[in-house]
């Protein structure tokens, strides 16, 4: 009888061992796996962030007429993604897409017009003009526009 007590007081030690790892585990890992979340909210942000930065250069800046020209080259391989509306002192016209409320619509990518000095949709190098971004409801950029200042 002396061995069946001690196996079962061997075998409730083992059980009472195992509640208790269990328990510990659950207390080393439960902040760790908050920890995870957090570095992996963070990481998420920082790469949105850094995708976003070739257009955020452009929010709320002064840029020239030469640098709205090679914004529109930039993103020439991204047609359908990104707009970019621009406002000349004769007109406005949207290259690579046009974005109209949440819809971005692919639109001609065509620079001859805007290097040509005679034409209504010339865009002057020397020019200064105010530059914005513009998102969609959901957030995302899809966007810039570059508005021609008035000349004194």
């Amino acid at each position: 009888m002396s061995e069946t007590t001690a196996t079962a007081l061997k075998f409730a030690a083992g059980i009472i061992l195992a509640i208790v790892l269990v328990g510990i585990s659950i207390m080393v890992f439960t902040p760790a796996a908050d920890s995870a979340k957090s570095v992996t909210n963070d990481f998420t942000n920082n790469t949105t962030e850094l995708q976003d930065q070739k257009y955020l250069m452009y929010d709320n800046t002064v840029v020239s007429g030469s640098q709205v020209i090679n914004a529109i080259r930039k993103f020439k391989g991204q047609e359908g993604e990104i707009g970019v509306e621009v406002t000349t002192g004769k007109s406005t016209k949207w290259y690579l897409a046009n974005f109209t409320g949440d819809e971005l619509t692919k639109v001609d990518t065509d620079l001859l017009n805007a290097t040509t000095n005679t034409h209504a949709d010339y865009i002057n190098p020397s020019g200064m003009f105010d530059a914005e971004i513009e998102r969609d409801s959901n957030g995302v950029i899809r966007a810039i526009k570059f508005n021609q200042q008035k000349q004194n």
